[in-house]
């Protein structure tokens, strides 16, 4: 299944915005009280701009204003940001990674077909479906081999037959005498059945250098 944007976003009904009349004071606590790093500024359903913390004080401190007091009640539209990147919720979630991690942004607002605000997409969110989709709380394998697409269906077949599912795959090369590496993520139904998963993948003429699985003690 391709995972898109709208498969993860946290829609308008359900966050915590701020009014560009708001004072900064008001902002701020909202911001301390949810434990957020910065709240979407919003006129209705319109979204207008964005307000950090980290910015609030960045700010203060390259003012004339010397009382935090008088400061905080300034409106947030004197320091929101307006220009912020957009995504639609029809994208598939790595082009969501990949604007995070160009704009170095707290959140990522988006759209629909009418270009209408809907939600938000956060880092936590992108990085817990990274975990999943990638399955990095499963059961990592490293299989040497020289062969690694003629040796691939061979591979998946051993492992489904012990009561293994492949969560994710890569293949990387080792730069000696043509020796590539496969690095599996497996899911196990019942992890006690790994060790004769090794041993199935061993007499199959797999060399499998590594295995990283918290709950096996050995394997012989």
């Amino acid at each position: 299944m391709v995972m898109r944007v709208k498969h993860i976003l946290l829609p308008l009904e359900k966050l915590i915005t701020i009014s560009a009349d708001d004072t900064l004071e008001q902002a701020l606590h909202l911001i301390e009280e949810h434990g957020y790093l910065s709240l979407p500024v919003l006129e209705g359903e319109q979204l207008l701009g964005v307000l950090s913390k980290q910015y609030i004080f960045e700010c203060f401190f390259k003012s004339e204003e010397t009382d935090r007091d008088i400061y905080l009640q300034h409106p947030v539209r004197e320091l929101m940001k307006t220009k912020l990147p957009v995504i639609h919720e029809n994208e598939i979630m790595e082009k969501a990674i990949e604007i995070f991690f160009k704009k170095n942004l707290r959140f990522l607002p988006v759209i629909n077909d009418e270009g209408q605000f809907i939600g938000i997409v956060t880092h936590k969110v992108i990085f817990q479906k990274f975990i999943q989709s990638f399955g990095f709380k499963n059961v990592r394998i490293v299989i040497g081999t020289f062969d690694f697409k003629g040796r691939l269906a061979k591979l998946t077949e051993v492992i489904a037959k012990a009561g293994g599912n492949i969560s994710s795959i890569m293949q990387m090369d080792t730069a000696v005498m043509g020796i590539k590496e496969i690095v599996l993520r497996v899911q196990m139904e019942n992890t006690q059945k790994l060790p004769k998963l090794i041993r199935k993948l061993q007499e199959s003429g797999f060399v499998v250098r590594e295995v990283d699985n918290e709950e096996i003690i050995e394997i012989e």
